[in-house]
């Protein structure tokens, strides 16, 4: 018995290599021209919201309930640029820049898997199995965030001209 608890215990210390090797999150570098913009994100979940939980089953599969689809809220982090956050490795960000004199502009932060983070999930294959890849996807440990770093040039509100410039003399 003692044995199958040591094999059990390396077994859960190897599994998810990369997300051992790499980490669940990673530091973010936000910059504007110019500097200094309100830099503020909410999570962009890929079901348009937090996934429903209760489905509804019938003869033609099953159905999602309606009241059980809601918008996303949750809050990423937020600075003053040029600044760095740590950001979950598996979140995709909708990022707003704001300053003022300045048209706001909104970008997403997305994932991709990386070069670095492919290795380490793959070395699942070679060490931590099944359980380890399992680990490695409900992580996001083989993904990166892309662009890193986000950099946005805002663009200067155009002033209206007066009323008086604008109508000519006769």
């Amino acid at each position: 018995m003692m044995r199958f608890a040591g094999l059990l215990a390396s077994l859960f210390l190897l599994a998810g290599c990369a997300s051992v090797v790499r980490g669940t999150s990673e530091a973010v570098q936000f910059d504007s021209e110019p500097p200094g913009a309100e830099m503020r994100s909410i999570v962009d979940y890929p079901c348009g919201g937090p996934c429903p939980t209760n489905q509804q089953g019938g003869a033609g599969g099953s159905a999602y309930v309606e009241s059980d689809v809601k918008t996303p809220v949750e809050n990423g982090p937020a600075c003053v640029t040029p600044c760095v956050a740590e950001v979950k490795r598996n979140q995709a960000l909708i990022v707003t820049f704001s300053k003022a004199g300045y048209e706001p502009q909104t970008v997403k932060l997305g994932v991709q898997v990386s070069g670095g983070g492919a290795a380490g999930v793959a070395g699942n294959v070679l060490v931590g199995g099944g359980v380890g890849m399992l680990v490695d996807a409900g992580t996001g440990a083989g993904m990166d965030h892309h662009p890193n770093p986000l950099k946005v040039t805002l663009q200067p509100i155009r002033q209206a001209a007066p009323a008086a410039a604008r109508k000519p003399r006769r």
